[in-house]
């Protein structure tokens, strides 16, 4: 046997044997004992706290919207001088828009939550073991096939290595960026908007529960509540505008920065994995 097909077999034993060993999940169980906290786990766990924190602005934002719009039914007293109807829509289409884009970020982290899911359990156990399967194969076959087997499990290979460890890695550092420089502004703008809506709409006198139409109406004054809404909504667009741009830039821009900046990675190492050990020189 010559020495080229001893090499082309000895490595593409070597990789046989580490895909029967990935597809077992034995490298998956060798993490998750050698490691205090998986890199998976700690993503699923920052985008768990990042998805709780989004729903509560989603139903905050809902509330005074809901706020916003019956106010705008209530009739006011000509000494008043304003329409509320008018004075309040700008703002309640802002809210409105805002609340979709709540809705948008909560779907978003969700996917997010499901991918690193899939990605713990298919990057390992599924994707590397066909990939090294595949790049066992090519050595195997002749000239064009021997190239597409190789390009596909070249493939499946980086994209076990996206998934089980880009993914997370981007989540995690998005995260870590996000609490110094975004965190403190979502926090405080969500108190501000917390304080806002208690301000808007009061709970009942008697204590009881009940819609926002039946709490307006509790008040006893609906001129001055609606006075007293009208007199917020500068602060409203200015917190609603905070979190929009925030959020904007938590979900989307970092992440999206994070993950050029990994693709710029897996291209400069791109080549050093085209050319596969065992390989004829030229």
């Amino acid at each position: 046997m010559q020495p080229e097909t001893r090499s082309r077999l000895r490595y593409s034993l070597i990789l046989s044997v580490i895909a029967i060993i990935a597809a077992l999940g034995l490298l998956d169980r060798a993490e998750r004992a050698l490691l205090p906290q998986t890199l998976a786990a700690a993503s699923q766990q920052a985008l768990q706290d990042n998805l709780a924190q989004a729903t509560a602005v989603f139903a905050t934002a809902r509330v005074i919207d809901a706020a916003v719009s019956v106010a705008q039914t209530v009739e006011v007293s000509a000494g008043l001088g304003i329409q509320p109807g008018q004075v309040l829509d700008p703002v309640n289409d802002l809210v409105e828009r805002f609340s979709a884009m709540m809705l948008g970020a909560t779907i978003v982290l969700g996917g997010a939550v499901l991918l690193v899911k899939a990605g713990d359990m298919l990057g390992l156990a599924l994707l590397l073991p066909a990939g090294l399967l595949l790049a066992a194969l090519s050595w195997a076959l002749p000239g064009m096939a021997s190239f597409f087997t190789r390009r596909l499990g070249t493939f499946l290979l980086f994209a076990a290595l996206v998934l089980k460890v880009g993914v997370p890695l981007v989540v995690v550092g998005s995260v870590a960026l996000s609490a110094h420089l975004l965190d403190p502004t979502i926090m405080d703008a969500q108190a501000r908007l917390d304080a806002l809506s208690m301000a808007a709409a009061p709970v009942p006198a008697d204590g009881d529960g009940g819609g926002m139409m039946d709490r307006l109406r509790s008040l006893g004054d609906a001129t001055g509540a609606v006075s007293r809404m009208v007199a917020a909504m500068g602060d409203l667009a200015d917190i609603v505008i905070d979190l929009t741009i925030a959020y904007v830039a938590k979900i989307v821009l970092l992440p999206l920065l994070l993950f050029w900046i990994l693709g710029r990675m897996a291209e400069a190492t791109a080549s050093t994995l085209a050319a596969w050990p065992g390989d004829r020189p030229g």
